[in-house]
């Protein structure tokens, strides 16, 4: 009777060496392929929008790019022309005028500058910054500043008028700075109810064409919030 065990274990150490040998074979053949350079960074283009380096809470005074001799030009260099739009506009008057927006498709950052030169875009006549745009204006004035803030800002109470028509929860007896604005302006503060709006009648005597105080009780129990402010210039 013929044997195979010795000639069995002969052929499978044989094969194990082939398999060894060829994988050394190849790890020395990988160690001595000369390496590909690792691919470096893409590069990316360095913005050229200056508006993305606005903080989230921008300041807007009667200086700088929005000094009294500013321009359409003027705005489109430092905001970006992308950003700056001259359109057909709506005044709280619900007057349709031309005007520059900035911004216009943000509301957070919008803001709406009306021109005394509206051909030239040149020599503005006042601008508006209305809620949900954040920017803070003089004294620190913003939107959505309740009235008690207001009065802190303002040094003491003031006056403003019922809310409901044309002027209607525009503030007046300012004092301090927000009286008093840098660059030669005025400020102008609106208000609106912070319960609803239109008030229901039993708020009647804050409202229409009168003057009411900010320490007005009824006033107060409508919690009144800043919801547009502006300058205009001399």
């Amino acid at each position: 009777m013929i044997r195979y065990p010795r000639l069995v274990r002969l052929g499978a150490w044989l094969t194990l060496c082939v398999v060894v040998g060829a994988t050394s074979v190849d790890t020395v053949d990988a160690a001595k392929a000369p390496r590909k350079p690792a691919a470096e960074p893409a590069v990316q283009d360095a913005p050229s929008d200056r508006a993305n380096d606005l903080p989230q809470t921008p300041t807007l005074a009667c200086a700088g790019p929005f000094a009294k001799d500013t321009t359409q030009a003027k705005l489109a260099a430092e905001f970006g022309a992308k950003n700056v739009t001259f359109k057909d506009v709506i005044t709280p008057g619900n007057i349709m005028v031309k005007a520059t927006v900035l911004f216009d498709d943000d509301p957070t950052r919008r803001v709406t500058v009306f021109w005394h030169d509206t051909k030239a875009r040149a020599r503005p006549s006042s601008i508006l910054v209305e809620a949900p745009s954040t920017w803070i204006g003089p004294g620190g004035i913003r939107n959505g500043l309740p009235l008690k803030e207001m009065e802190k800002l303002n040094g003491g109470g003031f006056s403003m008028v019922g809310f409901g028509g044309v002027n209607g929860g525009v503030a007046s007896n300012l004092k301090g700075v927000l009286a008093a604005v840098p660059g030669d302006c005025t400020l102008t503060i609106r208000f609106e109810p912070g319960i609803a709006n239109p008030l229901p009648a039993i708020f009647a005597s804050i409202t229409g064409d009168r003057t009411v105080s900010s320490t007005n009780l009824l006033l107060r129990r409508a919690r009144p919030q800043v919801i547009a402010w502006g300058v205009s210039y001399r």
